[in-house]
């Protein structure tokens, strides 16, 4: 999640109520200082729109004068997630995938250089894994963020490296020993990704923990390269290279239900 404002200030009214919203993400109850320094936002209109998202609901504020996400943010996540064509699709597989195979798997998307997870199955023989549904994390980090980038770069003639969130150094955000901060090698990656139709992250995003990112359906498509499966678990007991195909199988029998459901409606 982007916590600084640092680019021109936003100007309309929606972008500076999203700003706010998403101070929200992954934070809990936060003090008008906290959002103003988080936003850098006057901190006359944080107030204002503070005051306001919470009589509508979008905010709560405690009696301590912290503020939450509300009640209206719940109802909208809820509706977000039972209307969304792809988790419909997609859930029944991972669940099955999830349970046939022992192994943790996540649906993602890419969102302004972020993989943001969707739906996350767990897998008995995963063990714990650090991911969360919701949960953003820089997309260059994460094995389905490179797999969306790669073909992104192929299918809609823009530059994977436009999508790569930077630090104050000019190098790509680092989590862990393991993260790649060299954009060459991660166009290697990238190209390592094409060409055997998944991505992996060996310990990059989270220390010891892995995964096999593969995209849904064609790149060009809704269904497609906006969105991926990952599958995770200890680097140790990771099979990067065994699991390419099932975890590609198990996105076209995603493609497949998309597809099918759309025709239907038609």
């Amino acid at each position: 999640m982007r916590t600084t404002h640092t680019d021109d200030s936003p100007v309309s009214v929606v972008e500076r109520v999203s700003l706010v919203l998403e101070t929200f993400n992954g934070a809990g109850p936060l003090t008008l200082a906290q959002v103003t320094a988080r936003t850098g936002l006057p901190r006359s209109s944080v107030h204002r729109l503070l005051d306001q998202l919470a009589q509508a609901g979008w905010l709560a504020r405690s009696p301590e004068q912290t503020y939450e996400l509300g009640v209206k943010a719940y109802e909208m996540g809820q509706a977000a997630l039972n209307q969304n064509r792809l988790l419909k699709g997609a859930r029944p597989v991972m669940h099955a995938f999830a349970q046939r195979t022992g192994m943790t798997i996540q649906l993602a998307v890419l969102n302004h250089g972020d993989t943001v997870y969707l739906a996350k199955f767990n897998g008995r023989a995963s063990g714990p894994t650090p991911t969360a549904v919701g949960q953003r994390i820089p997309g260059h980090l994460t094995a389905v963020g490179k797999v969306i980038m790669a073909f992104s770069d192929m299918s809609q003639g823009a530059r994977p490296r436009q999508l790569l969130q930077d630090d104050s150094d000019g190098e790509l955000v680092r989590r862990t020993p393991h993260s790649i901060t060299s954009r060459a090698q991660l166009d290697t990656e990238f190209a390592q990704a094409r060409d055997r139709g998944a991505a992996f992250d060996r310990g990059e995003a989270f220390a010891g923990i892995g995964c096999v990112g593969v995209s849904i359906g064609p790149p060009d498509h809704i269904y497609g390269n906006l969105a991926g499966l990952s599958v995770c678990a200890p680097v140790t007991s990771l099979d990067y290279r065994k699991l390419v195909g099932p975890a590609r199988v198990a996105a076209r029998e995603i493609w497949d239900r998309c597809v099918a459901a759309d025709l239907a409606s038609h």
